[in-house]
């Protein structure tokens, strides 16, 4: 049986105020606040690419943490002799991913 004392207890920060993302005043603050989500949802390694990103999606231009589902794309395929490096890699969302590789993008 599980114990409620073996999981820690993950409190959200509240959003200040009537602060809205729409706000282009506040731009800093829901950055900061998307990189701190960053880091409690991401493994390491893609927090490191999601960084190098700046937390945008490459292909929508959309922030990487509005709730999609994220997928590692490789700029350069792997059957091309593209590797697994962090130069190579991009965070993408499922949708772009799949634009990326449907047969009428190119």
């Amino acid at each position: 049986m599980l114990k409620f004392a073996w999981f820690p207890i993950k409190r959200h920060v509240l959003v200040q105020g009537k602060s809205s993302p729409d706000d282009p005043r506040l731009k800093d603050y829901w950055r900061k606040r998307e990189e701190a989500k960053a880091e409690s949802e991401l493994i390491k390694s893609r927090q490191k690419i999601a960084n190098r990103q700046k937390y945008v999606c490459p292909i929508c231009g959309e922030s990487l943490l509005n709730g999609e589902e994220l997928h590692l794309h490789h700029k350069k395929p792997k059957s091309q002799g593209g590797g697994d490096n962090y130069g190579n890699l991009q965070l993408v969302h499922l949708y772009c991913h799949q634009q990326i590789h449907s047969p009428n993008s190119e």
